[in-house]
């Protein structure tokens, strides 16, 4: 996308774009501002593997924040509200660039930043640095030993449908030992294809943490392309 006269790139106008423009230098792609999955599986097909593509690929900078700024996950914000202001700790767990938890962040709670090393996770550093923010970011590391602090709530979004499906119950377990109460959503991606995002079977996950203690669901259907969400809240603190 350039301005025909003077051949220069032409950023979207919300400052989050100006923010990511501002971060990719020279290297940003006005034409990856919207949240199309074709952008997604063309970047996919240019590395060797699915590791590679979410540590190296830029492409998820821009996908999740055209997906923010869609506000779809109001409805998941208004539920952790529910639970309390004031001086509780969150950890957003898969966090990539960082929106959900400088949000928090920016309305009073403690936040730390847990994902796997990538370049959604450097421009969420980024981020915080240039607001002046101090936080832990912590990579995950590959042996599942990254150590992170206990808090109030685990705060998970969007990260269980890039997990196959028998890997889904071991990650609802771990999230439930990091927190008094874990978020996560379940989403049905009616185009679950197995590569960038697998099945979610919404009914047996919440039976699986149903088994260990007490559970709210709440189901969502906010999202534009007919996809279904639940909201899970589990743990030793719900009550």
């Amino acid at each position: 996308m350039r301005d025909s006269a003077s051949d220069a790139v032409i950023i979207p106008k919300h400052p989050l774009w100006r923010e990511l423009a501002e971060f990719m230098g020279e290297r940003f792609r006005p034409d990856w501002c919207n949240d199309g999955e074709a952008k997604s599986h063309e970047e996919l097909h240019r590395f060797p593997d699915m590791g590679s593509f979410y540590r190296e690929s830029t492409v998820l900078c821009y996908q999740s924040t055209a997906y923010f700024l869609h506000g779809w996950k109001r409805p998941y914000y208004a539920m952790l509200m529910e639970l309390g202001r004031g001086d509780m700790h969150i950890l957003d767990y898969g966090c990539g660039a960082g929106h959900d938890g400088l949000w928090f962040a920016e309305a009073g709670y403690q936040v730390t930043f847990v994902d796997l090393p990538s370049r959604s996770l450097d421009f969420c550093r980024w981020r915080l640095q240039r607001r002046g923010l101090e936080a832990e970011v912590i990579p995950i590391v590959q042996d599942g030993m990254t150590h992170v602090p206990f808090v109030h709530i685990v705060w998970c979004m969007d990260v269980l449908e890039h997990l196959p499906p028998a890997e889904q119950p071991r990650l609802l377990d771990r999230l439930a030992c990091l927190g008094q109460v874990a978020l996560i959503n379940l989403i049905e991606d009616t185009k679950a294809d197995g590569q960038i995002h697998y099945p979610v079977d919404r009914v047996a996950l919440t039976q699986h943490v149903q088994r260990s203690g007490d559970v709210i669901a709440r189901d969502i259907y906010a999202m534009a392309d007919g996809n279904r969400s639940r909201m899970l809240l589990y743990g030793c603190g719900v009550h």
